[in-house]
């Protein structure tokens, strides 16, 4: 199958649809990417004009027609309203792995919403994908996002000393992991 000219690959779950992500979900998406919360981890320099938010979209938009990944808009089931996002980029198929990101409406943040739709994500990745291993990134400090990503069954291998530039400074990076067998041994 042509993954990158097949329809898109929305995804539900039990509280949740995962869709394409699309222009009319600037406005919001825009007010989750310039929340001070859900923000002030994050390596990209905060989004000053709404022109950002939809040029992030038409970028995340690119990732699966260049077959580089797909990102997925986080919906409820009884609406329709992107409450963020979460999916896969630096998709390197010959070596079956791709990094994972993510990110919430910091409201909607400990309602098991992102758990749910990171495990549809990865099960699409182990699955249809067929990636082994899934990489996460998380800046140095953002100990949320490390204790998520370790209670969904992802490995912490180590600091990469800085690893990124991003808002005037160097910054560390704990790198992360999550094997095909151990998402399988999990399920």
């Amino acid at each position: 199958m042509d993954e990158q000219n097949s329809a898109f690959p929305a995804l539900s779950t039990l509280h949740l649809y995962l869709r394409e992500i699309t222009a009319s979900d600037a406005d919001r998406l825009h007010s989750v990417w310039t929340d001070p919360l859900v923000i002030e981890h994050l390596v990209l320099e905060p989004f000053t004009d709404p022109r950002q938010t939809v040029d992030m979209i038409s970028l995340l938009q690119l990732l699966r027609s260049s077959g580089e990944g797909v990102r997925w808009a986080i919906t409820l089931l009884e609406d329709d309203l992107a409450l963020g996002t979460c999916g896969f980029h630096n998709w390197k198929k010959e070596h079956a792995k791709a990094e994972m990101g993510y990110e919430l409406d910091s409201r909607m943040w400990r309602k098991g919403i992102m758990s749910e739709a990171v495990s549809a994500a990865l099960g699409y990745g182990f699955g249809t994908m067929g990636l082994n291993r899934v990489e996460a990134f998380v800046t140095v400090g953002n100990e949320r996002s490390l204790g998520f990503l370790e209670k969904i069954g992802f490995s912490l291998e180590g600091t990469l000393r800085q690893y990124e530039f991003a808002r005037g400074r160097y910054q560390d990076q704990w790198i992360l992991s999550l094997l095909k067998k151990e998402w399988e041994r999990r399920r």
